[in-house]
């Protein structure tokens, strides 16, 4: 690239500034909804608050903590009095949007110089609108703009503008822009080393030496003005560069640690939070270490500058995205927000080279970055803010490790480029899409037999070992009074189990015949048909007194020390259904984990009794009654419709698969492998209500994805079955569990941007389909799933014929206030970065009526094939959409997955790994996708048949945790490969 054509100037079309207007909206709407990082925003507005009342020159306060310079603060200050004048409170959504307004316009200037650059480098290309959008809605500076309210990017801009200068050689503006990002942060320090490269460079370029000195040391004046202007009014003349020195040297060594939150290569070796002066590796305290790779990457530096000089590839761009990320990498005392700069420098040069490298080095760093900082800024505040946590110490090293092989791969960019000039640009599309989508495949009897029989097997593996079939039936109802029977003993025992059932605060009373109180067990909302064992030694003849208060309870049983039920004599309702007594207390005959909020309810909705479980729609609730009204109140009934649901999936699966990839055997390995994925498994076989909304989910894309092709091939008039059997898919979602709604913002996008697709077919009649699309999708989109979601509160009408509306809508506010207030917490939770790799199990259940030696539990995990590997598929996907290699098949499955995933990273209440779920069936969408992608149909069937071998092979190994099957403890032990799984 020449100068002249560094300098010629690009005229900004209408579609950048649409796309910059909704990166900055975006920016804007999550600075409202969200309340910042704790720390920084107590600080920021302090800060400005204190500046606007008080002026600068008395900010600086002795004993005042104050550790930013002065450049930032006059912007602050401004806030401050808006602040005042409009009387705002510090918790105000009109504060948050006041401290990012100006950071998210410089994120949105930084978008524009990438396309400047990009347009310039590679006029007319797609790679370089692609390149804008994602620097544009980049996730990093999206969260740390929008969500934390750093000020990162107002820092980072003045660093852009300074090396982009410094590649058309205009050095006393770049200076310039040094010095305001010096003003701003002390950070900018930290590429001092590339700016005095790049003068030093000057100077061996310039055959005037005495003009390139002057030239030199102009800059550094030019560079030192923005941090003394600027700080005058705050410490006068007399005490400005000693209190400016203090203040930038205070800052730098303001936190002696190996690594602050920064998820990075001294976080991957264990030195988050570790002190400088402890040891790190064979001896070698931190702070030896972070200097002694400080000193090779500076190397690595002269060596580029040197040599890329000499050969006449200089490139101050390279070289500061380098250094940067270098520094971020391996040196020590960084922050987790340091690495912002040098990532839009390597988008940057990303634009100004053209190569894949440098694309796949800014794509990487900026997922590595946004999850280091969602990490950070979701635990402020915790018990784990420090991330000592087995979870969380597990992802930083993990992502510090990602980190460092980005970073890696940034290496191997400059060093091809500086040395060798050589740019490996991105590889063009294979070829253009069809605008008319081919037809499916027709289906053959042999592949229906082969879903049947799938099917078929999934069921019995899923229904196997489920619950008892049988339990008791009739209670003795004391609720809201009290009731006592008289029971006499036949022989000898020692243990009294007892099943209650629903109860809101009772109790269960045994006594002798003298009055003598023996037990007292609380009957609570945990305690619901659920057996207990307590020991309660009685004699053979003995008559008890049982009285049970404000609860029901089911059958109770005496065992002798064998383990054998003790004949007795009256008791009535508490012992008149022996027969029906287990022989052994586990999860077949009792709840454990949620079955007590979502079972119990769904026994009361059966009996018309009032609900216990309102947090959550009906719907649910209403098909585990279903099952309770076919098979009883047994473990099998309360847990029969989710494991038909959960059958359900696997042929689900199949169809969505074969239809998004249009190949027959691609849907086979994916009704397998979710046939054998642990959570479909474990998620299924409880009487909660995840495994419905999953369900509908799936079954909302699976109309979608129908519908998108249809109005393709047919025009939407041709496609109004999709659209309705849609409509009622996302409404029984909706009724299931709120987060389909989440669900609903992907099929929305999906229905709008098939609309495009259709307008540019230049079709005859479009606007006439428009307006088919336009009613159709309030009818079957709006008003249809609202009908379904008001019916799904059947049962509360049939209970009490005065439900209306107005209960309706009060049912409405009371659980989104639950929601909205939650505040507990629970030892297996977790966020959703962690969710990604399944890093935190959910425990359902431990047997604790085990013979020494032996284990059983059961809990919610990852399947390692569908979230592992799909994770990795998901990444690749992104990657082609964000080169322009991408399809509309692809950016279907990846808007499915962000639309179930995003709002999980707004929410701060408690959450765990199962909320993950209906996003891992878009993982196993992005397999099956790559899987079709792949050129060689061999390589690609045996790689399919490989990941539903392996599959095999982990359901089997963990087939115990995920169904409660008793087994030795060394196998329970060996299952727990990582420290954060514990649910043995």
């Amino acid at each position: 690239m020449t100068q002249s054509t560094l300098h010629r100037k690009i005229q900004s079309p209408r579609p950048l500034w649409l796309l910059l207007g909704a990166a900055l909206l975006l920016r804007l709407i999550l600075a409202v909804v969200t309340e910042g990082y704790p720390y920084d925003m107590s600080c920021f507005v302090a800060w400005g608050d204190k500046l606007a009342a008080q002026g600068p020159s008395a900010f600086y306060s002795e004993g005042y903590f104050a550790d930013y310079p002065p450049g930032y603060l006059w912007v602050l200050g401004l806030v401050g009095l808006l602040r005042a004048a409009f009387s705002l409170s510090y918790e105000s959504p009109l504060t948050y949007l006041l401290l990012a307004v100006v950071p998210s316009l410089c994120d949105c200037a930084a978008a524009w110089l990438v396309w400047q650059v990009a347009q310039r480098a590679m006029p007319g290309s797609r790679a370089g609108w692609m390149l804008t959008a994602f620097t544009a809605f980049n996730p990093l500076l999206l969260f740390d703009t929008g969500v934390w309210k750093q000020i990162d990017g107002a820092f980072s801009l003045p660093l852009l503008l300074c090396f982009l200068l410094l590649e058309e050689r205009r050095y006393l503006p770049a200076a310039l822009c040094y010095g305001i990002a010096l003003a701003i942060k002390p950070q900018a320090l930290l590429f001092g080393p590339v700016l005095a490269a790049c003068f030093l460079a000057a100077i061996v370029r310039e055959d005037n030496r005495f003009r390139a000195f002057v030239r030199c040391f102009g800059g550094a004046v030019v560079a030192l003005l923005p941090p003394l202007v600027l700080a005058i009014p705050f410490y006068g003349v007399t005490k400005l560069l000693p209190s400016l020195l203090e203040k930038y040297s205070g800052t730098v060594s303001g936190y002696p640690y190996a690594s602050i939150n920064a998820f990075n290569w001294m976080t991957a070796l264990g030195g988050n939070w570790k002190s400088l002066d402890d040891i790190a590796l064979l001896g070698i305290p931190w702070h030896v270490l972070g200097w002694f790779l400080i000193l090779v990457v500076t190397g690595g530096l002269v060596f580029f500058a040197v040599r890329s000089e000499q050969a006449g590839r200089f490139s101050p761009l390279l070289l500061a995205a380098y250094y940067g990320l270098g520094v971020f990498t391996f040196g020590h005392c960084m922050h987790e927000r340091y690495m912002v700069p040098g990532v839009l420098l390597t988008l940057l040069a990303a634009a100004r080279w053209n190569d894949i490298r440098l694309y796949a080095a800014g794509f990487g760093l900026s997922l590595t970055g946004f999850v280091n900082l969602a990490t950070v800024y979701s635990l402020a505040g915790t018990e784990d803010e420090w991330l000592t946590s087995a979870t969380s110490s597990t992802v930083a090293v993990l992502v510090g490790l990602a980190e460092t092989v980005c970073f890696v791969m940034l290496l191997f960019a400059v060093w091809d480029l500086a040395l060798r000039g050589h740019a490996l640009a991105l590889p063009a599309r294979t070829r253009a899409e069809e605008p008319v989508p081919p037809d499916q495949p027709v289906w053959t009897r042999r592949e229906v037999l082969g879903m049947a029989a799938l099917t078929a097997a999934t069921a019995l593996l899923s229904f196997a070992y489920l619950g008892d079939t049988t339990a008791p039936q009739h209670p003795l109802d004391a609720t809201d009074t009290r009731l006592t029977e008289t029971v006499t003993v036949g022989e000898n025992g020692v243990n009294l189990w007892v099943y209650p059932g629903v109860s809101f605060g009772g109790s269960l009373t045994v006594a002798d015949g003298q009055g003598t109180v023996l037990l007292v067990q609380e009957l609570g909302y945990s305690t619901c048909f659920s057996w207990s064992e307590n020991r309660l030694p009685v004699t053979a003849g003995q008559t008890l007194t049982v009285t049970v208060e404000n609860a029901q309870v089911f059958e109770m049983a005496f065992r002798d020390g064998d383990g054998n039920l003790v004949p007795v004599t009256g008791g009535g309702a508490l012992f008149d259904e022996q027969a029906a007594v287990p022989d052994a207390i586990s999860q077949l005959n009792s709840m454990y984990f949620d079955e007590i909020y979502h079972g119990r309810t769904g026994y009361e909705q059966l009996h018309k009794m009032p609900v216990y479980e309102t947090t959550h729609p009906p719907l649910g609730k209403d098909l585990i009654m279903a099952g309770i009204a076919l098979f009883g109140m047994t473990g099998f009934g309360w847990r029969f419709s989710g494991s038909l649901f959960g059958v359900l999936l696997v042929p689900l699966a199949w169809c969505f698969a074969r239809r998004l990839t249009r190949r027959r055997w691609i849907g086979a390995v994916a009704g397998v492998l979710l046939a054998l994925d642990f959570m479909r498994f474990a998620q299924s076989r409880i009487a909660t209500i995840d495994i419905y909304g999953t369900f509908f989910i799936l079954l909302g894309a699976y109309c979608m994805l129908w519908y998108c092709q249809s109005v393709l091939q047919k025009g939407v008039n041709g496609s109004l079955l999709p659209m309705a059997l849609g409509g009622v898919a996302f409404g029984l979602g909706c009724a299931a569990k709120w987060t389909g709604i989440y669900a609903g913002a992907g099929l929305a996008i999906l229905y709008l941007g098939v609309l495009y697709a259709r307008w540019r077919q230049k079709q005859p009649g479009f606007w006439a389909e428009f307006r088919t699309a336009a009613v159709g999708g309030v009818v079957f989109y709006v008003a249809l799933p609202l009908c379904i979601y008001i019916a799904s509160y059947l049962p509360y009408w049939w209970r009490d014929a005065s439900f209306g509306l107005a209960d309706w809508w009060q049912c409405q506010v009371s659980m989104y206030e639950y929601h909205a207030n939650l505040e507990a917490t629970h030892p297996f939770e977790s966020r959703w970065y962690t969710w990604l790799l399944g890093l935190r199990p959910v425990w359902y259940y431990q047997n604790t009526h085990l013979p020494d030696g032996m284990k059983a539990s059961i809990a919610g995990l990852g399947g390692p094939v569908i979230w592992l590997v799909g994770l990795v598929c998901l990444v690749a996907l992104l990657w082609h959409q964000v080169s322009g290699r991408g399809s509309r098949a692809g950016a279907g499955v990846l808007i499915l997955y962000g639309t179930q995933l995003i709002p999980w990273m707004l929410v701060t209440r408690c959450t765990f790994l199962y909320h993950y779920f209906p996003s891992s069936m878009f993982c196993l969408a992005a397999i099956a996708l790559v899987l079709s992608h792949l050129r060689n149909r061999r390589k690609a069937l045996r790689m399919g048949l490989t990941l539903c071998g392996l599959s095999a092979v982990l359901f089997a190994l963990y087939y115990p945790v995920l169904s409660g099957l008793p087994i030795p403890a060394w196998w329970a032990q060996a299952l727990e490969v990582l420290p954060s799984f514990g649910f043995y």
